[in-house]
């Protein structure tokens, strides 16, 4: 008979505990979270979890949330655990109270409130002797005048007490900001209950690192490390990127021992934990914990490309295997492979026509695998202010790291300089288009010899070439030595997103050392014209050729 080990809460990354313990062996129960906030705020959590129940395997055992404690502890009990693990932010008071009412392997019940209490989490490092933000929780806007006066800085920070992501998170620039944030989050706190209260704090400005451990009875060992890029923009701080750290620089081991400071400060003996810290002149200082798995739903698969493990995995040795997490502790950080996960920002709110960044993305030689959840279900896209209203996001992995971040700032340009080729808008009128130029004048133009390929939406035979439509593309031979564009009807432009896929499958039929041949009477009918379509040439990974004098009707492009 298979062992049981309870899983509270599976949404996000969390969902990789649910594979891990069954690759062990082992049968998982998964026991569901209550969410805080307001409706408005529960909403995009309720829905990852729904989401991640009709993905776990059938016949898991699922206990549904429950006020009510006892009620919770009765039916976990019945289960017998092994171990009680959190996979998500809202799981871990639940977890570490069953866990230790049960009498397993878990941090004390007795330091819930530092780990899950960003004002204790603070005053818990004072009491260490370590750095710490000056914070104060605040119940009205008295309180918060009074605390900006002795604070005597225009940088800071409102936050909810216990909270996740971006929820309820205002970076404020002066005293109206911040008066602006404070009415705002008492307002939220006394309409609901489970907002909780205000922390103010000091705002730190430097450089945001990550730092995710896993320990085993007072050990610690770090799993992962990254570092955020952040845009100020659309009033917030938006999430660009998440870079991991595949070699620490210089002052950056600073960083992990501070980090294991923290956790000794805290107290905490078992289980992931996910750290946030913010680095500036002064050194390391901790921004909060999250005593689970690192969020960002990324996949098993994704994170071993990169570090050669996976922290659900990792975190699932210090409970069960103590043997096997000191070996792992005591070898070098050494993860093989860059990784980035791009999150797509929207300058602006846009009305979805289509959305190329679906295909366009899939080109990229680091491309690991998408999310886009607001993409089908959300015609109309609000600019992006925080994580849940970004475009979606982008996982990308290679071996060669320059790869990685040259992918991630190709994509932060297209974003910013040509949303429309990730985004289309929905246009009230088309490009003019330009006269389609006889394809025997285009040929010569360019000096073609050799298999040549011509994709037309147009009814046309050219001696010497084969001539394809959108229905005989993909069974079309795939080495071609000249390939020639000639899509030139405004109707086939109609769903950009669909003809950047046949055309991306169609750059593909070019042979090594091969030519794309692109007139203006095709790219005009793209989003931003010729650099449109040198955007796509790029993405696919071909050379754009400079045009030589008297012969400039169209862009050439060699593989």
């Amino acid at each position: 008979m298979k062992r049981n080990i309870v899983i509270v809460e599976i949404v996000s990354t969390g969902f990789n505990y649910v594979e891990d313990v069954l690759a062990r062996g082992y049968q998982p129960v998964v026991v569901e979270a209550l969410y805080p906030g307001t409706e408005e705020d529960r909403a995009p959590f309720l829905e990852a979890q729904e989401i991640a129940r009709q993905r776990l395997p059938e016949g898991t055992p699922c206990i549904r949330a429950n006020k009510d404690y006892n009620v919770i502890l009765e039916q976990v009990r019945k289960y017998n655990p092994i171990i009680v693990v959190a996979g998500s932010e809202f799981g871990v008071e639940l977890a570490t109270h069953l866990g230790s009412d049960l009498g397993l392997p878990s941090n004390p019940w007795s330091i819930i409130s530092k780990m899950t209490r960003k004002n204790e989490m603070q005053q818990a490092l004072a009491d260490y002797g370590i750095r710490s933000i000056r914070g104060r929780v605040v119940h009205s806007v008295e309180e918060a005048e009074a605390f900006y006066k002795e604070l005597n800085t225009t940088n800071t920070v409102i936050k909810r007490v216990r909270g996740a992501g971006t929820l309820g998170v205002h970076l404020c620039d002066g005293y109206d900001e911040l008066m602006e944030a404070v009415r705002k989050e008492l307002a939220n706190s006394a309409s609901d209950e489970h907002v909780g209260d205000i922390l103010m704090q000091e705002r730190i400005i430097g450089k945001e690192y990550i730092v995710n451990t896993v320990s085993c009875a007072g050990k610690h060992r770090l799993v992962s490390m990254g570092f955020y890029d952040k845009l100020h923009m659309n009033g917030s701080n938006i999430y660009n990127y998440m870079e991991t750290v595949t070699r620490l620089g210089v002052g950056e081991s600073a960083i992990v021992r501070y980090a294991y400071d923290v956790l000794d400060a805290i107290g905490i003996q078992y289980g992931p934990v996910h750290g946030e810290f913010m680095v500036d002149e002064k050194g390391p200082v901790l921004i909060e914990i999250n005593c689970r798995p690192m969020g960002a739903g990324q996949t098993r698969q994704f994170l071993e490309k990169i570090y050669g493990q996976h922290e659900t995995d990792s975190a699932l040795d210090s409970y069960l295997d103590p043997v096997k997490f000191e070996q792992e502790r005591l070898k070098p950080y050494r993860p093989p492979r860059k990784g980035i996960i791009k999150w797509f920002i929207l300058p602006n709110d846009v009305t979805l026509e289509s959305a190329p960044v679906l295909q366009l993305v899939r080109q990229l030689p680091s491309y690991c695998f998408g999310v886009f959840e607001r993409l089908g279900r959300e015609p109309f896209l609000t600019c992006t202010r925080d994580l849940e209203t970004t475009g979606g996001a982008v996982y990308l992995v290679h071996d060669d790291e320059r790869v990685v971040q040259e992918d991630c700032a190709f994509l932060h340009m297209l974003e910013m300089q040509y949303p429309e080729m990730l985004f289309n808008q929905i246009r009230t009128a088309r490009p003019p288009h330009a006269s389609r130029i006889p394809l025997e004048e285009l040929m010569q133009e360019a000096d073609c010899h050799g298999s040549t390929l011509v994709f037309s939406d147009t009814k046309t035979e050219f001696p010497g070439a084969v001539v394809v439509n959108s229905k005989g593309l993909s069974s079309a031979y795939d080495c071609y030595n000249n390939l020639l564009l000639d899509l030139t009807c405004p109707e086939t432009f109609a769903d950009t997103e669909s003809i950047i896929q046949q055309i991306f499958m169609f750059l593909g039929k070019a042979c090594e050392g091969g030519r794309v041949l692109v007139p203006k009477s095709t790219y005009c009918h793209l989003p931003y014209g010729a650099t449109g379509m040198e955007i796509l040439l790029r993405t696919r990974g071909l050379r754009i050729e400079a045009p030589v004098a008297g012969r400039g009707r169209m862009l050439i492009a060699s593989v």
